[in-house]
């Protein structure tokens, strides 16, 4: 028997499966003989092939990680709830925003799984024995998408558009700092100035909504009434791409520089398992559900309630269900007739069927009627001046009150999306509403992308149906309705003076008390109408693992089993 030198390609292909296993490996070229035994005389030959070295031991065959375990790999496509107005999260609150924006930003503080507020970016802080000065020392070696360094500077000049910005806590924090509310120390630290002592710092500025979210000094100097020109952030999927209208592409960024610890919602050691997120904007629901069940797409955020009962009886689907939930409310900005007179707004408020507006969005079990300004099932759930102001649904007075706050029958402009499944049913009840109590109402057709390009001018509209989460409004520090940076909220002196009083209360009992004052204000004054709460659905693959949503769906830690 003779015998023959036989080139094993395949040991080629299966170094590249072996890069699938994720082993450090290096190519080289050198000569080898291998020999076999066959039947037939032939000569010995000798061929030069390419063979892979493997640097540490592993299987010739990948294995697929037990069921349960996190895997690499994949992409995720996610329907978004509406059209997406803009990728800067402090720009514009829109929660479409958000959803996208958590996992291209970090903060330096930002929600747990039990919903506290911890460090994110922070690697430690004090605060001076007098409690007007917050040391913040960033976590070292942290990188932009771009490759550049975060030092302090980058921190203090987002912190500067943030405070001069949009949101409530915004004006809240500004409240309480110096006219130089920073100071550079160091490249990781720098200090913030405060004129009172605030012990709810981390509070105010540590929520996914409306948070300190951390660019580059180049991306971030400009005010926030400017977007930003590129979306570039430290967190744990980078920008690629935006067709606006269409979809929105992130992919997993390999320079991320995660936290220690375990993972803990937005905070903790978060990894990118999945390669990529898409986010498509459909406007039709039953393509959104219908999409869904083919596999056309993973995740409906936010699907219409309706399609509760069909998505949870599928047995390839899973359903989560968010609580304390979203709130249903009608904003009427008071910047011009006839809202900028309050008894127009109670004659709205007295008149409205709260009951009919939230039985518009779907089955009973995912929707209830809540008084309760800092929202039902929070440790400030209180009904006080419910009896007088909320669901009262009595047209007669709503009438008197219209006719007594001058209104002559003028046209007023109702925003109501398109788009949305749980805003666009509950406008179409809203203005039937209104008819009944006596206004005109005139509501075009708008996607939700072009509603929010007008809120920043209140004066093109009269009325807004809207939702609120409980993470933006559950407390009188943060409630978006009192004190916001925008015009489309009454600003209400008393409520201001009020807020402030609330934190410096000494005791929870003091606090409470000076809570239930605002509410009863707030009714009084109706800075906004706020219906009841709903609780959002989720449905998506059951093949995505560990997602649990606690404010918006955070897809980081999460995995494709398939």
């Amino acid at each position: 028997m003779r015998k023959f030198a036989f080139c094993i390609i395949v040991v080629v292909a299966m170094g590249g499966l072996l890069v699938a296993c994720g082993s450090k490996e290096t190519v080289v070229t050198k000569e080898v003989i291998q020999t076999v035994v066959v039947e037939k005389e032939v000569p010995v030959e000798k061929q030069v092939v390419q063979t892979v070295v493997i640097e540490r031991e592993v299987v010739a065959t990948p294995t697929r990680p037990p069921a349960g375990q996190p895997r690499h790999g994949g992409t995720l496509r996610i329907v978004s709830q509406a059209s997406i107005p803009t990728l800067d999260p402090q720009f514009s609150g829109a929660y479409v925003t958000i959803a996208v924006a958590a996992h291209m930003f970090e903060a330096l503080f930002n929600w747990d799984a039990n919903l506290d507020s911890q460090p994110q970016m922070l690697d430690t802080w004090d605060i001076s024995q007098d409690g007007l000065t917050w040391t913040f020392n960033i976590r070292p070696g942290m990188k932009f998408h771009d490759g550049t360094t975060v030092k302090a500077t980058d921190v203090v000049t987002t912190f500067n558009r943030w405070l001069n910005g949009i949101f409530a806590r915004s004006s809240l924090m500004k409240e309480f700092t110096t006219e130089a509310p920073f100071t550079v120390v160091s490249e990781n630290t720098f200090t913030l100035n405060l004129k009172e002592p605030n012990s709810a710092v981390p509070l105010i500025i540590g929520k996914p909504y409306g948070s300190v979210f951390v660019m580059p000094t180049r991306v971030g100097d400009r005010p926030s009434s400017e977007q930003v020109e590129e979306w570039v952030g430290s967190g744990p999927y980078k920008f690629a791409k935006w067709d606006q209208g269409d979809k929105v592409i992130l992919n997993r960024f390999d320079e991320y520089v995660p936290q220690d610890g375990p993972s803990s919602l937005f905070v903790g050691r978060s990894t990118a398992y999945i390669d990529s997120l898409i986010w498509l904007e459909i406007p039709d629901e039953e393509t959104k559900l219908a999409g869904l069940e083919t596999g056309e797409w993973d995740v409906v955020d936010g699907a219409g309630l309706d399609f509760y009962n069909r998505v949870n009886s599928n047995p390839d689907l899973t359903v989560p269900l968010y609580r304390p939930g979203h709130r249903t409310n009608v904003i009427m900005p008071p910047t011009h007739p006839p809202f900028d007179n309050t008894v127009a707004r109670l004659a709205a408020q007295t008149g409205m069927d709260d009951t009919s507006v939230m039985s518009s969005l779907g089955p009973k079990e995912l929707w209830d009627l809540c008084p309760a300004v800092f929202f039902c099932g929070t440790p400030w759930e209180t009904d006080i001046g419910a009896e007088q102001y909320y669901n009262l649904n009595d047209k007669e007075e709503a009438q008197r009150l219209l006719t007594e706050s001058g209104y002559t029958g003028e046209t007023i402009t109702l925003l109501n999306p398109t788009d949305y499944a749980t805003i666009t049913p509950v406008g179409i009840v809203v203005r039937q509403e209104l008819e009944n109590i006596g206004f005109t109402v005139d509501m075009p057709a708008l996607d939700w992308a072009t509603v929010v390009t007008q809120l920043g001018s209140p004066d093109t509209f009269n009325v807004l149906a809207s939702w609120d989460v409980h993470w933006n409004s559950s407390s009188p520090l943060d409630n978006e309705a009192i004190g916001a940076g925008i015009a489309i909220w009454p600003k209400v002196p008393k409520l201001l003076d009020l807020r402030k009083k609330f934190i410096q209360a000494a005791t929870q009992e003091e606090k409470f008390r000076v809570m239930e004052e605002m509410q009863v204000e707030f009714f009084k004054n109706v800075n906004a109408l706020y219906v009841g709460v709903f609780y959002s659905i989720y449905p998506h693959t059951s093949a995505l693992k560990n997602l649990e949503v606690k404010a918006v769906p955070y897809y980081a830690n999460t995995w494709l089993e398939r």
